[in-house]
């Protein structure tokens, strides 16, 4: 019998996996071509971020893109009537930058998006779906829920100009009450909505400690419906049994004007960046036309799993063989596959390689497999 757990990759799992949780709950896979008109996302360039876009022209003389998003395709495509909800679920390649050296790349993408007459089941359910993904992926999972609604209510309080805005919504990304603090004195805002502010920031922690606190937050009749939404998902995940993993992070800002809902974050212990990541975006729909559809999503970066990958695995082979010259070719078959039937790895190598991590080193000797030096 075939060990599958043992021959896929992470992202390799993780992908049929999630493929059938998103089905069992309704999600029709959904499947992009690798290019878009740039039209797309030259129109929507706030909601792609800063990431760069590779274009080309085809043979009709007409500006194309290589797919950086995917979300942007299947908002485009969805055509819900009034009263309905579809959802789609994909596992696709994107092409953005990425890394230290910001080179473009090839990404896989998993998710999932919810479009149409969005309710509070559909958020709950995108909500527990993300919690269930990353569960799946690992168990060492934390995700991180705000709510732009509050975020965005509190910073027009402020009453800011426009880049002086940007910049406290900038800090309160970064945890920075002080600097946010230092740019309110300056434009003159009250020390009353100074602290308010500093609420916002510092209020954090597992949604069990914190949800007595959101009320707090609440200063106008948007951040207490706000509240009000945050307090649903709460009893839903807490009545799923989902709630140990989920924190309450108001630093999980998304600066992109097309979000205007619940927003969220997952992390894997052994990955700096976030994994996964999504929101409501019914600013979107507006945008492109569908005013009566809401929206709600995420994505799952797939590329990430491989760096747990390389984070995670403690050997990159379980046995090597040194191959010598004068040994039987025949016994040398026989043996490696001796050590795959009994469904370890082998590597022969005429010398270890520098950097290669294993259990076991071996050779034949007289006819004879030996130990030189095993890891117990």
């Amino acid at each position: 019998m075939i060990d599958y757990d043992r021959i896929l990759r992470n992202d390799e799992k993780a992908v049929y996996r999630l493929r059938e949780l998103f089905g069992n709950y309704g999600y029709r896979r959904f499947k992009t071509g690798k290019f878009e008109e740039y039209e797309l996302y030259a129109e929507n360039k706030d909601f792609l971020g800063e990431d760069g876009i590779l274009t080309f022209t085809d043979a009709r003389g007409k500006l194309m893109a290589l797919k950086p998003d995917v979300t942007l395709s299947i908002a485009k495509m969805a055509e819900p009537l009034p009263g309905e909800v579809q959802k789609f679920c994909y596992d696709d390649e994107v092409y953005r930058l990425s890394g230290e050296y910001r080179d473009f790349r090839e990404i896989t993408q998993t998710g999932i998006e919810c479009i149409g007459d969005i309710g509070s089941y559909d958020v709950c359910e995108v909500i527990l779906l993300a919690v269930r993904s990353l569960a799946l992926i690992d168990e060492n999972y934390v995700m991180d829920l705000s709510h732009m609604g509050i975020v965005r209510a509190l910073a027009s309080l402020l009453n800011l100009p426009k880049e002086a805005e940007r910049k406290v919504l900038q800090c309160i990304g970064e945890k920075n009450f002080h600097g946010a603090a230092e740019i309110c004195r300056k434009q003159g805002v009250p020390e009353k909505m100074i602290r308010r502010l500093r609420k916002l920031i510092t209020t954090y922690g597992p949604i069990d400690e914190v949800v007595g606190d959101l009320d707090q937050l609440a200063v106008n009749n948007t951040m207490r419906r706000a509240v009000g939404e945050l307090k649903v998902l709460v009893s839903a995940l807490k009545a799923q049994k989902l709630e140990k993993n989920v924190r309450f992070d108001f630093s999980a800002v998304n600066d992109m004007g097309y979000y205007n809902g619940v927003i969220f974050q997952g992390f894997i212990k052994g990955i700096v960046r976030p994994i996964l990541a999504g929101g409501r975006y019914d600013n979107l729909m507006e945008v492109m036309g569908k005013e009566s559809a809401g929206a709600i999503g995420f994505s799952i970066s797939m590329d990430s799993l491989e760096e747990l990958n390389r984070v995670r695995r403690d050997i990159d082979v379980d046995v090597v063989i040194l191959d010598q010259p004068w040994e039987d070719l025949n016994q040398l078959n026989q043996v490696v596959r001796d050590y795959t039937d009994r469904g370890l790895s082998v590597s022969v190598q005429k010398r270890v390689p520098k950097k290669l991590r294993y259990r076991e080193l071996v050779r034949i000797e007289n006819g004879e497999v030996k130990t030189v030096e095993r890891d117990d």
